[in-house]
C-alpha cells in the first residue's frame, strides 16, 4: 500500500502505468520487487523489536531502520529478520535501496513524527494504511466513484422500466424482496453499546458486509436478458453489493485488533477513535446513505409494480 502510494502520488505513476513500464523495460519489476521486501522487512522488523503487531507499530519508530545517519547503517543491519523473509539483506543491499525505501515511508513516518493526528498516542502503520485505503483521489481509495456507479445502475434500470426497455418479471419482484436490507441487528462482535449509545464501526462495518453478500448473492440468481446482457436489478444489485464490499480489509484490519485485546475495552468511542481514521468513517456513512436508498427504491419498485400489475 506505501509502495502503491508513493507510485501514484509521487511519482505519478498508476498500476497501468506501471504495467506499461514494465513492458518496456523488464528490469523495473526486480527494482520494484526489492523496494517492496525490503519496507515489508522494515515493517516487520520494527513489529518485532517492539512486540506488537504491524498495525500497531508507530510510524515515528520507523526511520531508524532505514536511515543512514553519521553513527553508522540502519538498524536493520543489525538483529533478526523472519525466516521466511526474502534474502534482500542478504544480497548486500545498496544504500540507494535504503533511500528508496526512506522516500516510501517518511512521507508517513516523518510526517507522524512531526505532529502525529489527534487520537491516540501516536499514528500507527494500520491506522495509515486504513486511512490511504479510504482516501478519495487514488486508484485504491476511490471508493466515491463506486457509490456514484451505483447510483447511476440504478437511476438506468428505472428509466429503462419507464421507457418499457425493462419489462419487470416475477423473478425481478422476488429477488428485489429478497434483496432489501434489514434493519442493522449490530450483534458481531457481541458488543453492547456504550452508555453514550456508541456502536462500534465495526459492527456498522459487518451489517454492510452482509448487505453486501447478500445483494450479490441475489444479484446472480438473476437471468441475462435476451441480449445475453446482465439483467437491471442484478446491475443494481451487484453494483450495490461492491460498494459494501469496499470495507472487507479494513474491517478485517480492525477485526483483528479487536479480537487482539487482552479484555474488551470499555471506551468504544476512544478505541475506534486509535483504529479507524475520518475518511474510513466518513466512507462508511456514505455507504450506509446508499443502501438506505437503495432501500427505499426497491420498496418504491415492489409498489410501483404491484400497483401495475393490480391494474393490469
Amino acid at each position: 500500500m506505501f509502495f502503491d502510494w508513493h507510485m501514484e502520488h509521487e511519482h505519478g505513476i498508476d498500476a497501468p502505468g506501471r504495467l506499461r513500464l514494465v513492458y518496456a523495460r523488464p528490469a523495473v519489476e526486480r527494482e520494484w520487487a526489492d523496494q517492496k521486501s525490503l519496507t515489508a522487512l522494515v515493517l516487520w522488523r520494527a513489529a518485532c523489536d517492539h512486540d506488537v503487531l504491524v498495525d500497531d507499530v508507530e510510524l515515528a519508530s520507523l526511520p531508524r531502520y532505514y536511515r543512514y545517519t553519521t553513527a553508522g547503517t540502519p538498524a536493520l543491519h543489525d538483529g533478526p529478520v523472519p525466516p521466511a523473509a526474502p534474502n534482500t539483506l542478504h544480497r548486500e543491499p545498496r544504500p540507494e535501496l535504503f533511500h528508496q525505501v526512506a522516500a516510501i515511508l517518511s512521507t508517513h513516518a516523518l510526517g507522524d513524527s512531526a505532529g502525529g493526528y489527534p487520537v491516540g498516542p501516536a499514528t500507527t502503520v494500520g491506522f495509515r494504511i486504513r486511512e490511504l485505503r479510504s482516501t478519495p483521489g487514488w486508484i485504491k481509495g476511490d471508493w466515491p466513484e463506486n457509490l456514484k456507479l451505483a447510483r447511476t445502475y440504478r437511476e438506468t434500470a428505472w428509466q429503462k422500466r419507464v421507457d418499457g426497455t425493462w419489462p419487470v418479471t416475477p423473478q425481478d419482484l422476488q429477488a428485489a424482496r429478497q434483496a432489501s436490507p434489514a434493519d442493522p441487528a449490530y450483534d458481531y462482535p457481541a458488543v453492547p453499546a456504550g452508555p453514550d449509545g456508541y456502536r462500534l464501526w465495526l459492527q456498522h462495518a459487518h451489517h454492510l458486509l452482509t448487505v453486501g453478500t447478500t445483494l450479490k448473492a441475489v444479484a446472480d440468481t438473476l437471468p441475462r436478458t435476451a441480449d445475453g446482457y446482465i439483467a437491471p436489478l442484478a446491475m443494481v444489485l451487484d453494483g450495490h453489493g461492491a460498494a459494501c464490499h469496499e470495507l472487507r480489509e479494513s474491517a478485517h484490519d480492525i477485526e483483528q485488533l479487536w479480537a487482539a485485546e487482552p479484555a474488551q475495552p470499555t471506551d468504544l468511542s476512544s478505541w475506534d477513535l486509535a483504529h479507524v481514521p475520518n475518511s474510513l468513517r466518513e466512507q462508511t456513512e456514505e455507504t450506509t446513505y446508499l443502501i438506505q436508498e437503495l432501500r427505499v427504491w426497491l420498496e418504491t419498485l415492489l409498489m410501483s409494480e404491484t400497483g401495475q400489475q393490480g391494474q393490469d
